[in-house]
């Protein structure tokens, strides 16, 4: 019997990352939810503990005990399970005689990851709190529109920070922590704006082009180690990001929790790299294969443009 696994959620306050948590609930994991927005990860911990377990939570108190650091961490994090293995997949699920009475625990860790520092916070909090993260999500990241001669650098060096820096930091740490015991999985969340060229928005597509060339390194390195490095590289998915980065959604955005299904699946039989949708397979090979460097850029600033100018309209018509 193996002891029950420990996923680490960046950004798991909401939208993907409040989807992953869900999943990784259902299927037996200890959760640890890391984002800004400690009300949002507060609601999310109390609903996921009442459905799923109830030695951990089932009450605010417990919750923020979870939060806080105190209790028996360690316990909660070495409950048994059993071992189910389906296409190379690895999962622990609760045993059956003990399912949703057992040890499962929902907690969260109040972090900014768009601060110098931030990753490195966060890390050192998992491991006061005796915590071993067996499965990594780097699902934390934003954007905002505009051109990089119109953006402020300080935004651009906190995009830069939360995109790029600390999801290296938590890869070099969780990584090599995973790489020492032989087993461990990393999801990065990368994009379809990392394989083409991102006009109108600064660091973003960068950024994710990034995250898919160190997945690619990492996967690399640590082959025969027992971790395994996969990247999620949607196109539009319909949460809040578009409009907080501001742009409109296009009509083919895809749903969150479906997207998240895939990323989990994917990252559990330890894939390179999995793009969600035909529609965006699709659309990806053919800018990526059939056109010319000049053509995708000319394509992307024209759609880039059109999704803000919709936002923009959309807004408009609120006020």
């Amino acid at each position: 019997m193996r002891e029950r696994e420990t996923v680490l959620i960046t950004g798991g306050s909401g939208g993907m990352g409040a989807e992953f948590a869900k999943i990784f609930a259902k299927e037996g994991f200890h959760v640890v939810l890391a984002a800004r927005s400690e009300d949002k990860m507060k609601a999310l911990a109390e609903k996921l503990n009442q459905k799923y377990g109830n030695s951990c939570a089932n009450s605010v108190a417990a919750v923020s005990a979870c939060a806080s650091g105190q209790g028996a961490v360690s316990e909660r994090a070495s409950g048994q399970g059993t071992v189910s293995v389906q296409d190379s997949e690895y999962r622990v699920r609760p045993d059956p005689q003990t399912e949703g009475k057992g040890d499962l625990c929902v907690e969260y860790i109040p972090a900014d990851l768009s601060r110098p520092g931030g990753a490195e916070a966060l890390w050192a909090e998992v491991q006061r709190r005796g915590l071993k993260v067996d499965q990594l999500v780097n699902n934390a990241g934003a954007g905002k529109a505009g051109r990089v001669v119109d953006a402020a650098p300080e935004v651009m060096e906190g995009l830069i920070t939360l995109n790029v820096t600390s999801l290296t930091v938590l890869c070099r740490m969780a990584g090599a922590a995973m790489a020492e015991r032989g087993y461990g999985k990393i999801l990065n969340i990368s994009s379809t704006a990392g394989m083409f060229p991102d006009p109108y928005f600064n660091v973003y597509g960068p950024s994710k082009a990034y995250v898919l060339a160190l997945t690619e390194a990492m996967k690399g390195e640590l082959k025969g180690t027992g971790v395994t490095v996969t990247a999620l590289c949607p196109g539009p998915v319909r949460t809040n990001w578009a409009k907080n980065a501001g742009k409109a959604y296009p009509a083919m955005a895809a749903d969150p929790a479906r997207v998240a299904r895939i990323g989990f699946e994917a990252m559990q039989k330890g894939r390179l790299c999995a793009v969600p949708g035909i529609f965006t397979k699709t659309g990806t090979f053919f800018l990526t294969r059939c056109l010319p460097r000049s053509a995708r850029v000319g394509i992307g600033a024209m759609w880039q443009r059109a999704m803000i100018r919709k936002d923009e309209k959309k807004r408009g018509s609120i006020r």
